[in-house]
């Protein structure tokens, strides 16, 4: 009978790079220096969204845009899109949903 040797299973390693260890060290909400979409809500009247790569439909009750994690969809009433930036967007009115689109 021929020894077999088996291969011990590769262990997977966290991702522990700077920013993660800068937020832990500064006690900061996860996420916050990384390259993650975040959306701040303020009651359903106004939504700021850092991570914003684009506006792709625009009107008085939709908003969607592109962000890193995937496209996303603001619907409501009297919507309007405020400071506008290169890499964030304030979006204002009625928010009445929020939905991650696939």
């Amino acid at each position: 009978m021929r020894n077999v040797r088996r291969r011990k299973p590769k262990r997977k390693h966290k991702k522990n790079g700077l920013p993660e260890k800068v937020e832990r060290a500064f006690e900061l909400p996860l996420g916050a220096l990384s390259e993650a979409t975040r959306i701040e809500l303020m009651g359903n009247k106004r939504a700021v969204i850092s991570g914003c790569h684009g506006i792709v439909e625009y009107d008085d009750d939709l908003v969607r845009m592109q962000t890193g994690s995937g496209m996303i969809r603001f619907t409501g009433r009297k919507l309007s899109i405020s400071n506008l930036t290169e890499d964030s967007a304030v979006v204002e009115g009625e928010i009445q949903a929020l939905e991650y689109l696939s």
